[in-house]
Order: structure tokens, then sequence, then C-alpha cells
């Protein structure tokens, strides 16, 4: 049985009560053996369960992901904006989601069915849909079990997929959106907030490997409304130096570039008591794609087969 964290408190002087009376009473002349021992045994039994119950605590505490503040007014943005969201409990009740709608990229008319899987605490899975000149193509990316996913489909064949994400890229990815949706740390755990000099509703995101970013609220709403943080993207391919050498999928692997990213979240909507952002707008290296989530569901039957990339 789970002890709300209101009561453990009260719980907690119980028990010493108990075993300080047991402990006086056992001194008394004419108290048994027998008696004594049935207070060892159960007392032992007590002092069990209170380890049990801190255990509960601690992992209570690891699932829910939540963001630590580093002064009051961190503390008072994180307060209001996760009663703005909803409550600790409807948010914390969140254990997987499936978010499905439309992805488009500024100026290019070509539009992307999208589907977001998440089973917190870690495992996400983007795919991504397309129709290029009648063919069905269809992208895999996130990450689960501690593996990045990535591959690609033209029609029921599996074609090279050239990417440069790394499985941390992912993840802090995957975190930035967690944080941006529901305020959660994510799989890069712990976060820390912490005011940032001149602006009232901007924060600096933190962790124990140095800065991550900022966090900014709506002043009104006081839902999180945009993430900016430094991303690693891919560079455009290179050709071969020797154009009279057949390029393969090596020549052309890409290298790497950290960039300013930002992420905004808009268009809230209650959805079974928390506030979620039915658009999210991601802007890097001027690119600037939108996507719109037309349906979402809280805690569909997901398991981790449902992260498996199809052969």
């Amino acid at each position: 049985m789970m002890i709300p964290f209101v009561s453990c408190p009260l719980y907690l002087k119980q028990l010493y009560d108990y075993c300080l009376r047991e402990e006086r009473m056992k001194n008394l002349p004419g108290r048994s053996n027998k008696n004594r021992r049935y207070t060892l045994k159960y007392g032992c039994r007590a002092a069990f369960c209170c380890v049990i119950m801190a255990a509960g605590v601690v992992l209570l505490m690891a699932q829910s992901g939540r963001i630590t503040a580093k002064d009051q007014r961190a503390t008072q943005a994180i307060t209001e904006a996760i009663t703005a969201l909803g409550g600790e409990k409807n948010i914390d009740g969140i254990r997987s989601l499936i978010l499905t709608g439309t992805s488009q990229l500024a100026g290019n008319p070509i539009r992307q069915e999208v589907e977001l899987r998440i089973l917190l605490p870690d495992s996400f899975l983007w795919i991504n849909t397309s129709n290029i000149m009648g063919n069905k193509m269809v992208r895999y990316n996130g990450a689960s079990k501690g593996e990045l996913l990535n591959a690609s489909f033209m029609g029921a064949e599996r074609i090279p997929s050239i990417t440069a994400d790394s499985l941390d890229a992912q993840l802090n990815r995957f975190a930035n959106l967690l944080m941006g949706a529901l305020l959660k740390s994510g799989p890069i755990a712990p976060l820390t907030l912490s005011s940032t000099a001149g602006a009232s509703n901007r924060f600096s995101i933190e962790k124990a490997t140095g800065l991550l970013g900022e966090i900014e609220f709506d002043p009104q709403g006081k839902y999180p409304l945009l993430i900016s943080y430094k991303d690693v993207v891919q560079l455009p391919p290179q050709m071969p130096k020797n154009p009279r050498k057949k390029m393969t999928i090596t020549d052309l692997s890409p290298g790497t570039s950290v960039v300013d990213a930002v992420v905004r979240f808009k268009d809230r909507a209650s959805i079974d008591g928390v506030m979620f952002p039915r658009t999210i707008v991601t802007e890097s290296q001027g690119d600037i794609r939108e996507f719109r989530f037309g349906n979402i569901q809280i805690n569909p039957n997901l398991t981790l087969k449902d992260f498996e990339i199809p052969e």
C-alpha cells in the first residue's frame, strides 16, 4: 500500500511513538519474553514498512521527473505553471501519450502526416509519412531502451537513411518537448530552473554538465511558452572529392554543427484535465516547421513493442 505524501510525517511520528512506547514497556516488571519477542518481531516489520514507504516515495519522485528550482522566483514560476497545466495529480498521472496530426515546413507545400508515441520516462518515436512523386515515404526517429531509433522506408522497401543524430541529441530534444508540454525534466534529469537577470518570465535551464538553455512562461496563462537550447544538427552531405569514384552512402555521410534552436508551444486545450499544446513550432538554422496535433490520447495502452521499427 502506498502512503500519500501528506500523511508521511504523521505516519513516521506514529511509528516513532509506537516504537518508543514498546521500548519502555518491555523493561517493565512482569513483561514476558514472549511479549518482547512480539515487540521485536512487529517492530522490525514496522521498520521494514518504513523503508519500503521511503523507497516508494523516491520512486514516485523519480517517475514524476519534476524540474527543481534554484531560487524563490523560479519556484513560484514552476508552481504557477503546474497549476495552470492542470495540477500535479493530473500531470503525474500521465504514463503514455499518442499525438497524431500534420507537419509542414514554412514555404514548402508538402504536408506530412505525423504520429508521436511516448512511453515515459524515456521511450518516444516520431513517425513521419509523406508522399514523394506518388511514392509513400515513412521515417522513424526516436529512442527506446537506451537505443537510437532511425530508419526510412520507400513503400515496402527500406532505404538508406543518412543521419548524424546521437542518442544524447534525441534525448535532449525529447526533454525539451516534455518541458514545454508538461514541465517534466524527462530522461536527462535532474534539471534546475534559475532566474535570469532582467527577465520576469524567462529562466535558465541548468543540468549538472552545464547550461542547457532557457524557458519562457506566458505572463498571462503561466504555461511554458518556448524553450531555447543548443541543438546538434547534421550538415548537408558532402560530395566525394574524387569525381570519378562511385558514390556510396559512406561518402555522403554528413558532419554536424551546434546551432541555436527554439521550440514554441501554442493553442493549449484541455485534454483529460491537462492543458496540452495542439501546435508546436520548431525553429533551427532559419527553418521553421509547424506541427499541428488534431488528436491527443492520454495513457493509451503502449508497450516497448510499439517502439520497435518494423522490418
